[in-house]
C-alpha cells in the first residue's frame, strides 16, 4: 500500500513540474513561433 501512495505522489509532483514547464517554457505565440529573419506573419 505504502508503494502505490508513494508511486501516486511521484506522478503527481511530475505533472505539476511538467506542466510549469511547458507553460513557462515551451508556449510562444504564433506571431513568436513563425518568425524568421526576413519574414514575419
Amino acid at each position: 500500500m505504502r508503494a502505490v501512495l508513494t508511486g501516486v505522489v511521484v506522478a503527481v509532483v511530475l505533472g505539476l513540474g511538467a506542466a510549469f514547464v511547458m507553460d513557462t517554457q515551451m508556449q510562444r505565440t504564433a506571431q513568436v513561433a513563425f518568425q524568421t529573419g526576413g519574414v514575419r506573419l
